[in-house]
């Protein structure tokens, strides 16, 4: 029976999460979970837990099969293996909090302080171990709600403590059966859902606009990747560009061909002639330098400036330990998956005055790369999510890219090959988007934000004090008790 409880609150943890958006129950899922584990031993606690991230991982990042299937040279059964083996990889570290847990059935509120902050130790590990895969965080679930006001302040991982501190402290509640318990309850849906939206949405008042066109041209890697079909997407990108929009920026998404786009080819004797010093046109392509080859945004102007990818994509483009993981990348044979690191210093991208902040496809799910420092910026994201179909993977990665305009403050444009394209205000509200798998465009103007956030001077500082103060605690507590 507590399997079939412990299946069911994995689940609701996924719906918390976009498409589904039902954020409040990602509450429900931790408060059965921590009512399951409460009065287990540390080896079950750690077993429980571990299946329970095995369980919302395998739900929520099933698409990775999918992908795999469609564009790696693997089977059925060969992607599906490949799969489970990665999530049962990314799900060991949740065993950890089953191990150093402490019972919250007692009067100090430090045991549920420092459970709360274990789950986000685990999340940072999540987020390093194979160069990191920041998916399905607890603090990715609630934009648009009262935590709005965490994410510029502290950044997700701090709430994701919040998430993992309420749901405790109902828990224990529950399991106490104090009188208090349902007031508890009935005050945190009281405030969750009456703080007025709108405060939550305003969005800065600036004189300064920057009027934009994002296009969405809805091409498959299978079309993209056959030679035969070359010419073709190219005349769609001319066909566009044809039109002679006049936005300040033009925005193309990653990769827009999957080669090196020569000064000589149609397309790129386009681009040139069309863009100037008031007209931008961003694109994603393959560049060349120093016999590497690099994920790259281009920005044509005036002169041409070069974004290189930092943060690739593990076994996708790029193989991690090469050496120990060379037949894997073999077996693997994903199209392009011999791509080159960008430098982490590179140069500023200035546009009429403001700072143009580069994020390319995956580096959207870590917030040191976005890298906002000054007052004058705008984010400009592109993607290419055509590898994963029509799977959870492009809601939950927009739904990411929400966060990180909550946590800095930003406007983002946002520009995707198949969906989902859109504008993201710096609320993190969605105030156009592309459907996905639809070909489109978005045209609008978008304010330039001067503030700046305390999340995006101090990083995630805030988070790592608490749990330093926290270790301190509970360092300085057993160390009395080992006197006495």
């Amino acid at each position: 029976m507590k399997l079939i409880f412990l299946t069911l609150s994995a689940l609701l943890y996924v719906l918390s999460y976009s498409p589904y958006n039902y954020k409040i129950l990602i509450f429900l899922s931790l408060i059965i979970l921590i009512i399951i584990i409460e009065s287990l031993s540390s080896k079950k606690k750690a077993l429980y837990l571990f299946y329970y991230s095995f369980v919302f991982h395998l739900i929520g990042v099933s698409w990775l099969s999918q992908s795999l299937f469609n564009y790696a040279a693997l089977d059925y059964l060969g992607s599906l293996f490949v799969t489970l083996i990665f999530i049962l990889i990314i799900s060991l570290p949740y065993s950890l909090v089953g191990l150093f847990h402490k019972p919250i059935l007692n009067n100090k509120f430090s045991n549920i302080n420092f459970f709360a902050l274990l789950f986000v130790v685990i999340e940072f590990i999540k987020s390093w171990i194979f160069g990191g895969f920041p998916w399905l965080l607890m603090g990715h679930s609630q934009n648009e709600t009262i935590f709005n006001i965490v994410y510029p302040t502290f950044g997700s991982y701090a709430v994701t403590y919040f998430i993992i501190l309420i749901s405790a402290i109902i828990a224990k509640g529950y399991l106490l059966k104090t009188k208090s318990y349902l007031f508890h309850i009935l005050f945190f849906i009281l405030i969750y859902y009456s703080v007025p939206m709108y405060t939550l949405d305003k969005e800065s008042s600036h004189n300064e606009k920057i009027s934009f066109t994002i296009y969405q041209p809805n091409i498959y890697p299978e079309d993209s990747y056959d030679p035969s079909k070359h010419s073709d997407i190219q005349k769609k990108y001319i066909n566009f560009l044809n039109q002679k929009k006049s936005s300040d920026l033009i925005i193309l998404p990653e990769t827009i061909v999957p080669y090196e786009l020569l000064k000589s080819n149609p397309l790129y004797k386009k681009v040139k002639n069309i863009s100037n010093k008031d007209r931008t046109i961003i694109t994603g392509l393959f560049t060349k330098g120093d016999k590497k080859i690099f994920n790259s945004m281009v920005f044509f102007s005036e002169n041409i400036e070069v974004y290189n990818k930092r943060k690739l994509v593990p076994f996708g483009e790029y193989t991690p330990w090469y050496n120990t993981f060379t037949k894997l990348a073999q077996t693997l044979d994903v199209p392009l998956s011999n791509l080159s690191h960008g430098q982490d210093d590179q140069q500023d991208i200035l546009f009429k005055g403001i700072r143009l902040i580069p994020v390319i496809c995956f580096e959207s799910t870590f917030p040191n790369l976005v890298n906002s420092r000054n007052n004058r910026e705008l984010i400009i994201n592109i993607s290419n999510d055509s590898w994963f179909g029509n799977s959870l993977a492009p809601y939950q990665h927009l739904q990411i890219s929400q966060i990180r305009a909550l946590e800095f403050n930003r406007f983002i444009l946002r520009a995707t090959n198949t969906g989902i394209s859109a504008v993201i205000n710096n609320n993190g509200r969605v105030i156009n988007y592309i459907p996905n798998n639809t070909e489109g465009t978005i045209t609008g103007t978008v304010s330039v934000n001067n503030n700046r956030t305390i999340y995006s001077q101090y990083g995630d500082i805030g988070i790592l004090m608490l749990l330093f103060l926290s270790l301190l605690s509970k360092g300085l507590t057993r160390l009395k008790t080992y006197h006495e």
